[in-house]
């Protein structure tokens, strides 16, 4: 899985043959404050090819990391899930009912180990980590269901883009399979993904799929359930979302985002200054983002059907 790739470090100007020893003096000597371009590139290993068999992917749009360490990856023009070991090898993968439109929808693993997805549909398919079909989380107030998140509590998070956009929050009731309550959230425009913060604030992208350019920014819902701050859709004159798609945060409270529409990620400190474009290269049409349990950055490449994994820091 692993590849060797040559480190282009825009501080240091030159190659790094010891890379751990120097990467760990990296991390010290880093100050995450400011605006500064770090392409930093260390693209460390690939998952998937292009293909229908398995291990391959078409359009993979949302990739989570299950508590045991696996890589899923919601493989959207195969219509299926599949789970990779940490070490990148398949596992098995599993079918779900194809969607109104392919790329969109997300999963997400939750803390016992239940993969949930979505498809664009009216429903959130909830699976065992093997792949069996557990039961499927309706409501009449929702019409198409596509970011997930889940929240400490064990709330679920989705997004919705009737009347424009809404975010909706539900508890579960895991055990009766049924949904207890559900609370909205209004003033959205095509939400697309979302992840919790380590203050459990609900970051969501608004990408630019279609349509005017409008959108382009990250909503933050604190937890009153009310939107608090905007990032985007420029951002000083250093940089300018064009479609902001997928979003992870780190241990450290870091912001991690992929902008579809400029192939890179980019990466702000809690307090949601820019700090850097930390991936610049070898990306077509990043969507999800999720962190291994190495520390590792995992990007769902859509169009080089696979997942990339780099050291971004």
């Amino acid at each position: 899985m692993l590849k060797k790739r040559k480190l282009l470090d825009s501080f240091f100007l030159k190659e790094l043959e010891d890379e751990e020893a120097t990467l760990h003096s990296l991390d010290q000597e880093w100050k995450l404050s400011g605006i500064r371009q770090i392409f930093f590139n260390r693209l460390i290993g690939e998952v998937g090819t292009l293909g229908c068999e398995p291990g391959q992917l078409i359009w993979p749009s949302s990739v989570t990391l299950t508590p045991t360490g696996d890589l899923v990856v919601k493989d959207s023009g195969n219509d299926r899930i599949q789970v990779f070991s940490p070490e990148g090898l398949q596992k098995h993968s599993f079918s779900y009912e194809s969607g109104p439109v392919k790329c969109l929808g997300d999963i997400k693993a939750t803390r016992d180990g239940r993969l949930l997805v979505t498809n664009g549909d009216k429903a959130v398919k909830v699976f065992t980590g093997e792949g069996r079909l557990i039961h499927q989380l309706t409501t009449p107030n929702v019409n198409y269901f596509y970011g997930l998140a889940v929240l400490p509590s064990d709330e679920v998070a989705v997004t919705d883009w009737s009347g424009g956009g809404k975010v909706h929050f539900m508890s579960v009731d895991w055990k009766e399979r049924k949904i207890l309550k559900m609370d909205v959230i209004e003033g959205f425009y095509r939400p697309t993904c979302m992840a919790v913060s380590k203050d459990e604030d609900i970051l969501v992208t608004e990408g630019q799929l279609f349509g005017p350019h409008v959108g382009r920014c990250i909503k933050i819902i604190g937890k009153e359930r009310v939107t608090q701050k905007k990032i985007g859709p420029i951002y000083g004159s250093n940089f300018d979302f064009m479609n902001p798609s997928g979003i992870c945060v780190d241990e450290n409270g870091n912001i991690l985002v992929a902008d579809k529409g400029q192939n890179c990620v980019v990466m702000f400190n809690p307090d949601l200054s820019l700090t850097a474009i930390v991936v610049k290269q070898d990306l077509q049409g990043p969507c999800g983002l999720c962190l291994t349990q190495q520390g590792y950055l995992a990007v769902a490449d859509c169009y080089h059907h696979n997942v990339k994994i780099y050291q971004y820091r």
